[in-house]
């Protein structure tokens, strides 16, 4: 009797195993994209507070020009930030999708083993 529970205890894990591993590759992506986020949005938000500031400083007609000047290197950089973060973001994404069809390879594999 014994052995019959752990025999269905092993089949019990065996049936668990791909959930677990697809549920740590879950979290494992999560965290990256929690952090990738977080810093992303303080980068924007930096950049913001850097262009309020120099708004604020604005007390004369040249520094009104020194401002303006600078804002189309300012919105250039900020193109360039936007189009290296979605890049980034979809290099996640891929990344993951990967991971996901590794594991279901690897599962079904193990599947047709014990099923044969």
């Amino acid at each position: 009797m014994n052995d019959e529970m752990n025999k269905n205890f092993a089949n019990v894990e065996k049936m668990l195993d791909p959930m677990v591993k697809a549920n740590k590759l879950v979290v494992a992506n999560m965290e990256k994209l929690v952090n990738f986020n977080m810093a992303t949005m303080q980068s924007y938000v930096d950049m913001s507070l850097e262009q309020m500031k120099a708004a604020s400083e604005i007390n004369n007609p040249q520094a009104l020009q020194a401002f303006w000047s600078k804002q189309a290197e300012t919105a250039n950089a900020l193109r360039q930030k936007m189009m290296d973060d979605a890049k980034a973001l979809a290099d996640m994404g891929n990344g993951m999708k990967e991971e996901f069809s590794k594991l279901a390879e690897e599962n079904t594999k193990e599947f047709s083993k014990t099923n044969k």
